[in-house]
């Protein structure tokens, strides 16, 4: 059932059929190209027998017309070859607007139809379609019909009828009665499947998402989807920045673009910061605990997040749902603008068919200009017809839809309209100049969408109108740089199918343009002469507002939630020169030395940037060598390197706190284009015993490097590239940086303790399996045995001490607690290093003192073990060569089975 375009006649409306499994359509019943259908389905006993709905609506920017002598219900008995028009009969007579009908699984005979006309409501035929008569003709089944108007029978009985509509629907004696009922976690049903072989599973489809059920709708669970349709996007100045906007049907919300946890950012990490669904959310630049935000009907709120408490600062606060335009003092669209001003943070904008402004903070307003408007009356009557009205105040037409004040100078005003004029003023709205004749091919009636003021120069300006509402798909971009005299479309180069959003401009590079489309994201390095498609992992998806928030790209979807491209570097920086080079290392942006401290997440998390320093390079061709980057401080010592080559993962066993301490291996990728990598900002980690278990776990990075200036250094095709990285200190931790070169310090110092440990292990091992492997060559001689009794001896001296250095017994971490010795050195090593590993501070007492400890304890047992290579060891192989064994016990620490 294919509706057609909403805005327009549209010749493709009706009907279509595939015979073989939609490789190729042919439309089987249509009307004119003013209808479309609204429904089909099949006799699910007879696949010959199909009904199907046809619907003449349009949707206008200012009105919306549901019905008509187009719609009509239909039937086909031969496969949808022919249809006859269904009329009398018991159907209703008069103007018929949406249908929705239904044939029964349990009963071919038995149909229902759902009827938007004056004396309509649902329909039953017990014969096919052959004569009808009207079960029920409750107001709940047809309010908003065009909106709902949906049927869904259960498989097995006839008589059970689901309706999803604002409540849903359901009936259990064919129609006769309704029982209304939330199914789920939101409102706003459109749509609702039945399993044919289990009715008891549903799946029903609202404005909220999807919501599921087992046992016939007694209990739901909604799925955590990332489906909210954002109309607009703001990010205010906290570190690090949160995100906001209103989504349809949904509300308002607001939340941490890095919430700095492991799993991600959960949902209860965003809050509801007042307004509504419709519109518009602006933080206060000077405090982001301030959001106004505003809701259809000229609601505007403000909203303080130290309190949780919602201030209503509407203008006219006047209940215009119900009514058409030309009735209202002053005309707000559903998604009227609101602005702080960028020059002063006690002044906001806020916009109906007349720009208003307060001075303090929304408590007092002042109309700063006449209508901005064309004030068309024949589009501001009441919407709907010829059956039912809709004034949402989605139909409120010729109003402010763009407002903007230049950050370059203030009281330098852009307002734009939804029904096509720009007007500009210089003073702060006393004067204002109608610029929109200036605009070569400006769309009549074109919704202004977005007015985008240089951040460069106050002369310059990026326009965006949006006519789809017009039907009419091309995008239309433009450009002034002499406020407004003169303007040139930017948008001849992008796909003419392809309508536009929003407009921004980076504040960081003049000329690089990034415009949101019906189907994504567009941007231009040379101020719009030429354009990409920024795609990557985005889906296809409505951007219906963008914003360059310090170095990233911030995206308002309709349909699929909020995006960050975490990074422009690449795209700030990449030009014709770069790309014909073989590799090039990218200037990173500074790295703020952030700790994740807690873990969250769950169903619904949104995703965090990685914590670290995103580092960028550039391959003209696959590499096949092993790329090299090393990290060096301000003293060339190498602090740390990443490679092409994976690395094995650490063998140690994970403690309570492994999965905390051991992320995964990052590995250079040799692929060609443009490339990242994200060093976690840490040192390079202590070597772990192979197999070992320890409590904690221990660690596969180390330390964190202190703030300060770093070299990266590529090795890639034959160069060697270096560039510079600043870390910058967490600006909501104050400690002086004294303390955390002192943590650093021992950190470090406490890290090489495990190393060297681990090493002494690799070592005692090492000696072990020589010593029994000689053993194993020399069994049989009895001139060996005293050798051979000796080295037993020795292996049992080699397996206490390393008994004394960590749990050999213990085949999982658990074991530690059974041991009656407890955790040995290895553990309570790693138990101090964890101790400097997780926040910012100087070493505490209790940290120091364990350190002393366990450096003393070391140094004894490396001096055990130096004694038995001094002493067994070194007499084991003089035994050895005095019987002519050349097979000598190798005690050094670069042996076979340490580098194994």
């Amino acid at each position: 059932a294919v509706l057609g375009h909403a805005f327009g006649p549209n010749p493709e409306r009706g009907v279509y059929r595939t015979t073989d499994g939609g490789k190729l359509w042919q439309r089987v019943l249509a009307k004119d190209p003013d209808t479309g259908a609204s429904d089909v389905c099949f006799d699910p006993s007879n696949p010959s027998i199909l009904f199907a709905g046809l619907w003449q609506a349009r949707r206008r920017p200012w009105e919306l017309t549901s019905g008509g002598p187009g719609s009509g219900l239909y039937r086909s008995q031969d496969g949808g070859d022919t249809w006859k028009q269904l009329t009398g009969k018991g159907l209703p007579e008069g103007t018929w607007g949406k249908i929705g009908v239904a044939v029964s699984p349990a009963d071919g005979r038995r149909v229902y139809a759902l009827i938007e006309a004056e004396k309509g409501g649902l329909f039953r035929s017990d014969n096919g379609g052959d004569t009808w008569r009207l079960v029920n003709s409750a107001h709940t089944l047809r309010q908003r019909a065009w909106y709902y108007s949906t049927i869904t029978l259960d498989p097995k009985n006839p008589d059970v009828i689901w309706c999803p509509n604002t409540p849903m629907l359901k009936s259990i004696d064919g129609g006769k009665t309704l029982q209304a009922f939330r199914a789920g976690h939101h409102g706003d049903y459109h749509d609702i499947w039945i399993d044919p072989h289990t009715p008891q599973r549903m799946i029903n489809g609202n404005d909220g998402g999807v919501d599921f059920t087992t046992n016939g709708g007694e209990t739901w669970y909604a799925p955590p989807l990332p489906i909210s349709q954002f109309y607009h996007v703001a990010a205010d100045n906290r570190t690090p920045y949160h995100v906001s906007g209103a989504m349809q049907d949904l509300g308002t919300a607001a939340g941490p673009s890095n919430s700095l946890a492991f799993g991600g950012i959960p949902r209860g990490d965003w809050y509801n910061v007042g307004g509504g669904e419709a519109g518009f959310t602006a933080p206060d630049p000077s405090d982001p605990d301030i959001v106004y935000a505003t809701e259809y009907g000229g609601i505007l709120t403000r909203y303080d997040h130290r309190t949780g408490q919602v201030r209503n600062i509407t203008i006219y606060p006047f209940s215009a749902v119900g009514y058409g335009g030309e009735d209202l003092r002053y005309r707000f669209q559903w998604t009227a603008p609101v602005v702080v001003s960028p020059h002063n943070s006690k002044v906001i904008y806020h916009a109906s068919n007349i720009l208003f402004k307060s001075s303090d903070a929304g408590m007092h307003w002042a109309a700063i200009s006449g209508d901005l408007t064309r004030n068309d009356k024949s589009k501001q009557k009441w919407s709907g017809g010829p059956i039912t009205g809709d004034n949402t105040g989605a139909e409120i037409y010729c109003t402010i839809f763009a407002v903007a004040e230049s950050p370059k100078q203030k009281d330098l005003l852009w307002a734009g309209s939804d029904d096509g004029l720009v007007h500009v003023s210089r003073d702060g709205g006393k004067n204002w100049v109608n610029v929109t004749s200036k605009i070569p091919d400006m769309p009549e009636w074109g919704t202004v969408d977005c007015i985008e003021p240089s951040p460069f120069d106050a002369s310059t300006a990026y326009l965006i109108v949006d006519a789809h509402r017009l039907d009419n798909m091309h995008p239309f971009l433009y450009k002034t740089s002499d406020f407004g005299q003169t303007w040139k479309n930017l948008g001849a180069e992008l796909p003419v199918d392809d309508y536009l959003h929003a407009v921004r401009e980076d504040p960081k590079q003049r000329g690089l343009l990034y415009v949101g489309s019906e189907r994504g994201v567009y941007f231009s390095r040379d101020d719009g002469s030429t354009w990409q498609r920024l795609k990557l992992n985005l889906p296809t998806v409505p951007v219906h507002d963008l914003v360059v928030k310090d170095n990233d790209l911030v995206l308002a979807t309709h349909g699929r939630s909020i995006w960050i491209l975490d990074d422009l570097t690449p795209i700030r920086e990449t030009t014709k020169e770069l790309l014909a080079k073989d590799v090039h290392l990218f200037k990173p942006m500074d790295a703020i030395r952030y700790r994740a401290q807690r873990s969250t997440g769950g169903p619904g998390a949104g995703e965090n940037r990685p914590l670290g320093a995103a580092i960028h390079y550039f391959l003209k061709e696959k590499s096949k060598e092993t790329l090299k980057l090393e990290i060096l401080d301000s003293r060339g010592a190498r602090v740390n390197q990443l490679s092409s080559k994976a690395e094995p993962e650490d063998a140690a066993a994970e403690g309570e706190e492994g999965p905390r301490f051991r992320p995964r291996r990052t590995v250079l990728s040799t692929e060609p284009g443009i490339n990242r990598v994200v060093w976690n900002l840490t040192y390079a980690g202590p070597t772990a015993i192979k197999g070992a278990m320890s409590w904690p776990g221990t660690s596969a990075v180390g330390p964190m490097v202190n703030p300060g200036t770093y070299t990266l250094k590529l090795t890639a095709e034959g160069k060697t590239l270096e560039t510079t990285l600043a870390v910058k200190a967490d600006p909501r931790v104050q400690i002086p940086p004294s303390d955390l070169d002192e943590q650093l310090k021992l950190a470090l110092a406490a890290r090489d303790q495990i190393t060297s440990l681990a090493r002494m292990v690799q070592q005692i091992r090492s000696l072990k399996q020589q010593i029994t492997a000689r053993n194993e060559l020399l069994k049989d001689n009895h001139k060996t045995d005293l050798l051979v009794k000796l080295g037993k001896e020795l292996i049992g001296k080699l397996d206490a001490l390393e008994g004394k250095l960590h749990n050999p017994k213990a085949e999982v971490t658990y074991d530690l607690l059974a041991h009656r010795g407890g955790a040995k050195l290895y553990s309570q090593l790693n138990q101090v290093f964890s101790c400097l590993m997780g926040s910012d501070g100087a070493p505490t007492q209790g940290v120091r003192e364990m350190y002393v400890e366990h450096e003393r304890e070391l140094k004894q047992f490396q001096a055990e073990l130096n004694a038995l290579i001094a002493g067994d060891i070194a007499k084991l192989n003089e035994m050895a060569e005095n019987l002519g064994i050349r097979n000598v016990i190798v005690t050094g620490k670069t042996d076979k089975s340490e580098k194994d």
